[in-house]
């Protein structure tokens, strides 16, 4: 069976740019199940509801759903599987991994080593199992220090998409010899898991990214003018503006911005980790 670990739907939020996930808990469910995979874990941002609701279609599409939600520690987020009550934010690595064995869950340190640091680092030898592949982490050198990480520290992999919306999903995915969610948990915390990756597309990040802005204009538009200095607050502004522009002539420019940023990232990322791998 292909399971599905890391996936968001339209309960997780951002700050800057409130709409993250773009699709219903129902939604993310039936694309698991059109594209062939068997289990798939709804792990919002700071929240319960989506995953709650979307174990309500398990048997209506013949799917698996895995429980859980990515909380944010005080170093980074963790993503916890198994669970089905609130954890809430704000504790520590140790404490946030005692309230999931609390609940008989697994504690997964995902995207460890990402470059937005939004991931905890090091820490992850704390957790029960780490992702080693993350679907969005393009720069790719983030991935492979996490998978040498895992492996100096014995720990069980994982692969995650992270997707934030249906096309998203099935691109980080695990062969588990499993078939119900207790079988799915105990596969994942012993490691008999075939983690299977591939990098989800810039375009189809690249309309994500489009989409959430356009949902979000009003509220990142605010953010903007009441947190960015001169002259970033006028480059922010006349940049967010370009999205309501899309689709049209305007998405030549906004991709080449795309690959610009790639680029940049992997350079970073380079400069970053290359020491540590």
């Amino acid at each position: 069976m292909l399971v599905e670990l890391h996936t968001h739907s339209h309960y997780s939020k951002g700050t800057q740019v409130p709409v993250e996930g773009l699709n219903s808990p129902e939604e993310m469910v039936w694309y698991a199940k059109k594209i062939g995979l068997g289990a798939i874990a709804i792990t919002d941002h700071d929240e319960i509801k989506g995953t709650l609701q979307a174990m309500k279609y398990a048997k209506k599409y013949d799917m698996v759903v895995i429980p859980g939600e990515e909380v944010s520690t005080v170093s980074g987020h963790l993503l916890c599987i198994g669970v089905e009550k609130f954890i809430k934010p704000g504790m520590t690595v140790e404490e946030t991994v005692d309230e999931v064995h609390d609940q008989d869950g697994i504690a997964i340190g995902d995207h460890p080593f990402d470059i937005k640091n939004a991931g905890i680092g090091e820490l992850a030898a704390k957790t029960d199992v780490i992702e080693v592949f993350n679907a969005i982490n393009m720069e790719r050198i983030t991935n492979i220090r996490a998978r040498k990480f895992a492996q100096m520290h014995k720990k069980p992999q994982v692969a995650g998409s992270d997707a934030h919306w249906t096309e998203m999903i099935g691109y980080g995915v695990n062969g588990i010899d499993a078939y119900d969610l207790d079988g799915i948990l105990k596969a994942v915390g012993k490691g008999r898991v075939e983690v299977q990756g591939r990098y989800i597309p810039a375009a189809i990040i690249m309309r994500w990214a489009i989409t959430r802005l356009k949902l979000s204009y009003p509220h990142t538009l605010d953010y903007i003018n009441n947190n960015y200095s001169w002259p970033k607050r006028v480059i922010s502004r006349h940049m967010l503006g370009l999205v309501k522009k899309s689709p049209g002539r305007i998405d030549y420019l906004l991709k080449s911005l795309g690959y610009f940023g790639l680029g940049s990232a992997v350079v970073y990322s380079v400069m970053k980790n290359t020491m540590k791998i």
